[in-house]
């Protein structure tokens, strides 16, 4: 019976947090300003991807078949009777360049690297068929004998590109969660301190206990945060796969989801952390100077992925990193997205992670209790523990 009431007076304090939130115009911003923003890169990007796919297009003047034949193999080729009809091509860039009998190429501003060497090969490979035809080859001798064998390609790592796309998914969803994260903190540190100070905690606290408070807000705020992650998840990844971004878009999807399993203990541990700073202070304009070390510890989070990016899945460090809870929430996912991570090491720093928010919600429950009736400037984590005590 007294489990039950106590359910039923955290759903209450999670409910009226539930509707805080979805009733505040700046919870719907974030979401519409986050997604708007993320699905213009990617449109961009799509848009880009656009413009580079496929061979570039090369103009040959006059009756050079075989000039023709040999840049056939890496662009596009379009003839042209005359170099008045190229110069057009060129200067409306239907063509990225045209060559004209003698060897000049016609470019609109600068000859592109690769698409210069093409061009040279493509007139040598020419210059050595006509020679071959002038001594009495056959076209298709001549052919043969300028053909080169086909390459026979063994790829060492067939997932290489998906294994990339996975690992930028994670990345870019890990550093948006971290901001949504951080943005979340300092609204709850801020709500309980402003709750402390207008003296409305006293009124709670007088129907509820603190730790009911304390679970209350993390379950209401957890859901709200889970329905702007969905959200934004939900219509970034829409984009990214409407613009041809993604590749391989289950791979992503998979990614995703799997992000935000670890994201739900990382943001539970740094939920209740504002919650506590909060507590501890008795005017608002002092959140800032309780909620600093927190902070450090969130921006310690993005060790993970960054030392993904610089030294790699297999990287002994990270491996390290992705088993200490408080950091794991966000290294894991990055390391699962670039390789295969054993699975007990998964299962570690899983298990280590909740181990951790079980601890945390005992001892900062007591601080958050003995936080919130003592008053008179920023109180000391061991006087809160002291007055929780009393």
């Amino acid at each position: 019976m007294k489990r039950r009431a106590d359910l039923e007076l955290i759903r209450v304090v999670a409910a009226r947090e539930i509707v805080r939130q979805l009733r505040n115009k700046a919870f719907w911003a974030s979401v519409i300003v986050t997604t708007a923003m993320m699905a213009l890169s990617f449109a961009l990007t799509g848009v880009l991807k656009g413009d580079g796919d496929g061979p570039p297009a090369v103009g040959v003047v006059g009756d050079r078949s075989t000039v023709a034949a040999a840049l056939r193999t890496d662009v596009t080729v379009k003839e042209y009777p005359d170099a008045g009809a190229a110069r057009t091509a060129v200067r409306d860039e239907q063509v990225a360049a045209a060559v004209l009998p003698g060897g000049e190429v016609l470019v609109l501003r600068r000859l592109d690297a690769d698409l210069g060497r093409v061009i040279r090969q493509a007139e040598q490979t020419a210059a050595h068929i006509e020679q071959l035809e002038a001594l009495g080859a056959r076209s298709g001798q001549t052919a043969r004998a300028l053909t080169p064998p086909a390459l026979r390609v063994s790829a060492l790592d067939v997932d290489a590109a998906a294994a990339q796309e996975r690992t930028m998914t994670a990345g870019i969803g890990v550093f948006l969660l971290f901001v949504l994260m951080l943005l979340s903190g300092l609204g709850i540190a801020q709500g309980v301190a402003e709750e402390k100070s207008s003296r409305i905690v006293e009124v709670l606290l007088a129907k509820v206990r603190a730790w009911h408070l304390l679970t209350g807000k993390i379950a209401g705020l957890g859901a709200a945060a889970l329905v702007q992650i969905l959200l934004m998840t939900i219509a970034t990844l829409g984009a990214a796969i409407g613009f041809g971004v993604l590749t391989a878009p289950l791979g992503a999807i998979g990614t995703a989801a799997n992000l935000l399993l670890w994201f739900v203990p990382g943001y539970v541990l740094f939920v209740t952390l504002y919650a506590v700073a909060g507590a501890l202070v008795s005017r608002q304009e002092d959140v800032n100077h309780v909620i600093g070390p927190v902070n450090m510890l969130q921006m310690l989070s993005l060790t993970g992925p960054a030392l993904a990016v610089r030294g790699g899945a297999d990287d002994s460090l990270l491996t390290v990193v992705s088993l200490v809870p408080g950091l794991s929430w966000a290294a894991m996912p990055v390391r699962m997205a670039a390789t295969e991570v054993p699975w007990w090491q998964v299962g570690a720093a899983f298990a280590l992670m909740l181990a951790a928010i079980a601890v945390l919600v005992r001892v900062g429950g007591r601080v958050y209790q003995g936080g919130l009736l003592r008053y008179g400037g920023i109180v000391k984590v061991g006087e809160a523990l002291r007055g929780a005590a009393h």
